[in-house]
């Protein structure tokens, strides 16, 4: 199980447009999407399929005393998702 301070997991989510931490204990932290987002498409189709732009995703994970800011713009987008248990995401923050 991996452990993230909050220099960390700001620094990740602010260079990368997509993200996702697994098992991992958020402590004191701050979570920031910052992703500008203009005409992109998210698709996933299939079973158990997963696409995310612009988006921070945390599964299975404990997230303790932080903050969690979604700042992004999102124009002319078009998420879609089909197919059983699937998931589309655009300029999004997904804690599951």
């Amino acid at each position: 199980m991996k452990t993230f301070t909050s220099a960390a997991v700001l620094a990740i989510a602010t260079i990368m447009s997509f993200n996702t931490m697994a098992e991992s204990n958020v402590n004191k932290s701050i979570i920031l999407n910052k992703s500008i987002n203009k005409g992109n498409t998210t698709v996933a189709i299939g079973k158990d399929n997963l696409a995310s732009t612009g988006s921070v995703n945390i599964k299975d994970s404990k997230v303790n005393k932080s903050i969690i800011l979604n700042k992004s713009i999102n124009k002319g987008n078009t998420t879609v998702a089909i197919g059983k248990g699937n998931t589309a995401s655009t300029g999004s923050i997904t804690i599951e």
